[in-house]
């Protein structure tokens, strides 16, 4: 997903958004010359970070 676009969905600013794939805190795909978020790492990370006991 695009940063534009994660920015939109999250209520983050764009370069919040940058901040944290640069600090490592969001997962990262690169296409080319471009870096998009990698939404389904992401959720999946979240996922299996979350007490489902």
């Amino acid at each position: 997903m695009t940063i534009e676009r994660f920015s939109e969905l999250s209520g983050l600013s764009p370069d919040t958004v940058r901040g944290q794939m640069n600090q490592g805190n969001l997962p990262i795909i690169k296409v080319g010359r471009r870096r998009l978020v990698n939404v389904a790492l992401f959720t999946a990370e979240c996922l299996q970070s979350e007490d489902w006991n």
